[in-house]
Formats: structure tokens, C-alpha cells, sequence
């Protein structure tokens, strides 16, 4: 482990240095304003202390002093000792606090990282009392591996023996990515803070959208680069450049939808969402509008609202409705309902926190030729609870989201966090409970007026 430590004016100017003399891999440890230079304390001008590390993975040396012929060659032993401990064998002094993956000496120099040490290398010295006591002990040991240890028991804790080194490297580079994490945020942070003011206000107002605040640095940092002058840049241009990143962004997200192959059609989701009256929707669309024969099925017998809702739906479009309880009750109603060109599945609104739930769900879904499966989230739910839902149904067959109740919110984050984090596209959304109007096929040029706030 290599540590250095940058006396600069500004972030950048310190992560150029460290890019050029600590290479890509480098970690910030820490930053804090300095004053330097100055005479008798009056005079100095402000400056940055940045602290950097990059881990060399360097071997340890071997000791120098001549080595026992009995003592067969045995493989290091790797140790990491943390700092309170060491300081606690050599006399129970408070340690500072450090941050957990590095020590850092206060030095302008290098220092390297902590070595791995060796059964034959634990020459700590013992204290008062400790090291009078056990003279004779140490003479009369003739194998290093014998030797006691000075340490307390916290140091002794913190030995590890050679068969856990795999853990220990594993726990390393988990430390390691945690510590290049942090870097990442600072960066962001510094180059925040140089934004002109019409990209900041950009910033906030995507923040009160509830847009992720990763994607918030991604769009501005991007639109940003886009404009040739940023730092003359209006409040109008900052806003049609943000937008143009924010469509480019979901431009990729639109689905298909139903299509005229499509012969089967499951919607599944939490309770709450609306699946029912947007099966409705989108049955009298097929119908009306795309001159189709359509039927019914619902599962949903745990409400009983539910099946009359459905069933009042059907009377209105003068379509069969099909009730099932199990998936034997599935083979009967697709014969049922064979003449149809096109059959619409409600499901149970259930707890989909729950695995069983899940897989009560999946027997019903019977994975047919030209059949396809609709997600129903509502955009009135927070971002990581819709994701929570998603993350329930990743490893099953489904093709795309339904984003219902955009009437229903005045933030539109979600859309775009769902983009980025969700791997299958969206195919409508719904605005209103007015059936059939109130849906419409996903539109990338609705999504971004709504979030830019147009």
C-alpha cells in the first residue's frame, strides 16, 4: 500500500497528480482545508490536504538476520494488525480514528503498506511486569512457533492464520472497491460545485423529481459537455440540453406491447395498482380499434370486488369472462375461450415481498406459445419499492412494465430510475380511470415533459 499526501489548490490540480503518480487504481483517503505559507500566522493563503493511496500489492521481505537450520520452510502466515491494537500492545495508548481499510502516517513521504508478519518475525516487545516474567520461557523455546505473543487479546483477535488469507483478500478488495466508491463521490462532488448556476438549478430540480442522485450527476455532466460555452450557458439551453439526456436515456425503454401475435396476455403485480381496469383499457382498445375478438380470465378470488369489476368490464364490452381457482381451472377456460384472438389474464394483487406468493402465482402463468406477461406498477410507489417487486419476478418470464397512475403523482424520478435499473422496456402507461381513453403507449416525449416539468 502506497500513501502520499497533496498540499494543492484545487481538487482538480490534486487529482491530476494523483492520476499521474499513483496511477488510475488510486483511493482518497481524505481531504481537508489547509492554510500554508505566511509569516508568524498572518499572510497564508488557503489550500487543499488530500490524501491518496493506491494498494501495490507488494511482497514481503524477507528478514535479514540468519535463519534457525532445524526450522523446516513453512508459508508466511499473513497478518494485518489494526492500529488500536498495535498501539494497545506497546503500551494501551488511545488510538486516532482511521478509516478502516488504511493507516495513514502523517508524512509527506511514500509509506508502504502494512507487511505480512512472519511466526519467526513477532519480535513486539512485551511491557513492564509481562517481559520480566518470561525471560527463561523465551530462552528455553527452541522453535519460533512457539514462541508467546506480547500482544493483548484485541491484537491476538486480529491475527489471521494462512488458511483464512482467501477471506482476508476477499474482505481487502471489498474494502478496496468501498474506498475507490468514495473517490468516485468526491470527484462528482468537486465537479458539482464547478457547475454554472443554470446546471445546478437543473441538479435541484431533478432531485425534487426524484431522480437517483447518481443519474443526476450522469445527465448534467453530460448535458454540460454538450454546451460550447457552460459557463455562459442560459437557463433555457441548460434545460433543452438536460432534456435531450434525459430522452436519449429512455429512448432505448419503449416496448412493443401487444402486438397482432400476441395471443395471450398475464398481468401481474401488487395489490393497488389498477391491473384490473387497465385489463379494461386495454381490452376495449383491441377491440375498438384494432377489430379483435377478446377474452377474460381472472384469478383474482381473493376479492371479490374484484371478479365484479371485471365482470361489469365484460358485460359493457359484451366479451366471455373466464374464473379460475387453479391451474387445472387454466385448462378449461383457455378451451373456453379457444375462438378468441386474443385472452386477457387478471391475477391476485398479493404481497410479492413473500417468495411463496411468487410461486403460488407462477403455476398459474402457463408459459404457452405467443404469450406475453405485464408487470402493473404504480408511479405513486417509491422507486425502491418498486424495484423491490421487480427483483421478486427478475428470474420470471416477464416482457414489460405497465406504469399506472401518472395522474396520481407530481414526481416523474421514478421513470427514470426504473430505465436505468430495470432490464425490460416499458409498453404503456395509464393517466386517468376513464376507460378506454386513459391509457396510452409509453412516449418517450410525455416522459421527459413530465420529469423536465413542462
Amino acid at each position: 500500500m502506497r500513501v502520499k499526501k497533496y498540499i494543492v489548490e484545487t481538487m482538480p490540480e490534486a487529482m491530476s497528480q494523483i492520476r499521474q503518480e499513483l496511477g488510475q487504481d488510486a483511493v482518497i483517503m481524505s481531504t481537508k482545508e489547509v492554510r500554508t505559507g505566511g509569516f508568524l500566522g498572518m499572510f497564508s493563503r488557503k489550500a487543499i490536504e488530500v490524501v491518496a493511496a493506491v494498494d501495490e500489492q507488494a511482497q514481503p521481505s524477507r528478514p535479514s538476520g540468519p535463519t534457525r537450520a532445524a526450522a523446516p520452510p513453512e508459508p508466511p502466515a499473513r497478518v494485518y494488525v489494526s492500529q488500536t491494537a498495535a498501539r494497545s500492545a506497546y503500551g494501551g495508548g488511545q488510538a486516532e480514528p482511521r478509516p478502516p481499510a488504511l493507516q495513514v502516517k502523517e508524512a509527506d513521504s511514500d509509506c508502504a503498506a502494512p507487511q505480512p508478519i512472519r511466526p519467526e518475525e513477532q519480535a513486539v516487545p512485551a511491557t513492564g511486569a509481562e517481559e520480566r516474567a518470561r525471560p527463561a520461557q523465551r530462552e528455553e523455546t527452541g522453535s519460533p512457533a512457539a514462541a508467546p505473543l506480547a500482544f493483548n487479546s484485541e491484537l491476538e483477535a486480529g491475527v489471521t492464520q494462512a488458511s483464512r488469507r482467501p477471506l482476508l483478500d476477499a474482505d481487502w478488495q471489498i474494502e478496496m472497491a468501498e474506498m475507490k466508491q468514495m473517490m468516485n463521490k468526491v470527484m462528482q462532488r468537486v465537479s458539482q460545485d464547478n457547475w454554472p448556476e443554470p446546471f445546478k438549478e437543473m441538479e435541484r430540480h431533478l432531485l425534487r423529481q426524484g431522480v437517483e442522485s447518481e443519474w443526476v450527476c450522469r445527465l448534467i455532466e453530460a448535458a454540460a459537455d454538450q454546451c460550447r460555452e457552460p459557463q455562459d450557458a442560459e437557463d433555457a439551453e441548460a434545460k433543452r440540453l438536460v432534456a435531450d439526456q434525459v430522452s436519449e436515456l429512455l429512448l432505448n425503454w419503449r416496448g412493443d406491447g401487444i402486438t397482432k401475435a400476441t395471443h395471450i396476455v398475464y398481468f401481474v403485480g401488487p395489490t393497488g395498482v389498477g391491473k384490473t381496469t387497465t385489463i379494461a383499457k386495454l381490452a376495449a382498445d383491441q377491440i375498438f380499434h384494432h377489430g379483435r375478438k377478446v377474452g377474460l380470465i381472472t384469478a383474482d378470488t381473493f376479492r371479490i370486488s374484484a371478479v365484479e369489476q371485471l365482470r361489469t368490464y365484460a358485460s359493457i364490452l359484451n366479451v366471455p369472462l373466464e374464473v379460475v381457482t387453479s391451474p387445472g381451472d387454466m385448462e378449461r377456460a383457455l378451451i373456453a375461450l379457444e375462438a378468441c384472438d386474443l385472452i386477457l389474464m387478471d391475477t391476485a394483487g398479493r404481497n410479492y415481498r413473500n417468495d411463496m406468493y411468487v410461486n403460488e402465482l407462477n403455476t398459474m402463468l402457463k408459459p404457452l406459445p405467443f404469450s406475453m406477461t405485464f408487470l402493473v406498477l404504480s408511479l405513486t410507489s417509491k422507486t425502491e419499492d418498486m424495484l423491490a417487486i421487480w427483483e421478486r419476478f427478475e428470474n420470471q418470464r416477464i416482457n414489460s412494465l405497465i406504469l399506472t397512475k401518472a395522474d396520481e403523482t407530481a414526481t416523474y424520478g421514478t421513470i427514470l430510475n426504473l430505465a436505468s435499473r430495470v432490464k425490460i422496456p416499458c409498453s404503456y402507461l395509464t393517466t386517468g380511470q376513464n376507460v378506454p381513453d386513459d391509457i396510452q403507449p409509453f412516449q418517450v416525449n410525455d416522459a421527459v415533459r413530465w420529469i423536465m416539468g413542462d
